[in-house]
């Protein structure tokens, strides 16, 4: 079971997420096809955050980041990308591809989870609800960020659980 346990909202100055892009289907997703574990394990693989990290300047959080968007198109597919949220003036390697993030208020929300590569990893109905209770909207967003925080991420607590941090764009 996953747990939303912290929730605040932050000011995200403009940023761009900047790593390799996967196209996938909801379709396939819901009905247990979960191809973004293997996703990550490609992109830890080929070391695509090295040429990111790199460019320490540019970094606006170190922690790996999965940005998911493009869901609002009408063709049932989303657009998925593994890497850094960086600064504006970043360099896209060949290869990568970058998503826009204009500047907006953010929900931060901490998940406890005993897998994050779970199908569904972010528990929606109570972020949606503590966001509700914040008095604000996340009704338009384009895009939503699950961003492994290193610490958090990686040592499982005394339960053997792990957190994933995620932000969520407000109206």
């Amino acid at each position: 079971m996953n747990d939303l346990f912290k929730f605040e909202v932050i000011k995200l100055p403009k940023l761009i997420a900047v790593g390799k892009k996967f196209r996938y289907s909801y379709e396939a997703l819901d009905s247990g096809d979960n191809r973004l574990p293997a996703f990550w394990d490609e992109c830890y693989q080929e070391n695509i955050f090295a040429p990111l990290e790199a460019q320490t300047e540019y970094v606006y959080n170190s922690s790996h980041a999965g940005v998911f968007f493009d869901w609002h198109l009408g063709d049932s597919n989303f657009s998925y990308i593994i890497g850094l949220l960086m600064k504006e003036g970043a360099a896209v390697p060949e290869g990568y591809s970058l998503y826009e993030i204009a500047e907006t208020d953010t929900a931060l929300c901490w998940v406890k989870s005993k897998s994050l590569m779970e199908t569904r990893a972010v528990p929606w109905g109570s972020t949606e609800k503590a966001i509700q209770e914040s008095g604000r909207s996340c009704a338009n967003m384009k895009w939503c960020a699950d961003v492994f925080h290193h610490s958090r991420s990686t040592t499982p607590d005394a339960n053997g659980e792990v957190i994933l941090d995620c932000y969520i764009p407000l109206d």
